[in-house]
């Protein structure tokens, strides 16, 4: 019998991605559009949806006019080949500091609030 009752079996870090509970968080399935070159996309990077072929890419990707719809739930890396499937947070409350968009992007009061209207919605934290 294993007589070690105090042993270390995993560990948690925190991200501070949610802000409040409400909205409740809720997840769903993306597909994420492959790229020129294989890229991993942290959790808490914002998603939109092409209009094109209704693939998700980085929110401020240049070249397509793009609302955010949902925030990336895991790690994923996408390649070259093939599309990537993901979970993605389709509505709750961020930290506005903790969510990531495209190199040279800036999220506007305009993006926003237009994900306003799937639930998303950004808080400042301390």
């Amino acid at each position: 019998m294993n007589k070690e009752l105090v042993r270390n079996i995993g560990s948690c870090t925190v991200d501070n991605l949610f802000a409040k509970l409400t909205p409740a968080a809720e997840t769903f399935g993306v597909t994420i559009r492959k790229g020129d070159a294989e890229t991993t996309y942290k959790r808490g990077t914002v998603l939109g949806m092409s209009d094109t072929d209704s693939k998700y890419v980085i929110f401020g990707t240049g070249g397509e006019t793009l609302t955010g719809h949902c925030i990336l739930a895991d790690d994923v890396t996408v390649g070259t080949d093939a599309d990537a499937v993901g979970v993605a947070y389709r509505c709750g409350n961020f930290n506005r500091a903790a969510v990531i968009v495209a190199d040279g992007y800036t999220m506007t009061a305009a993006d926003e609030d237009a994900m306003r209207k799937y639930d998303i919605i950004f808080t400042d934290m301390m």
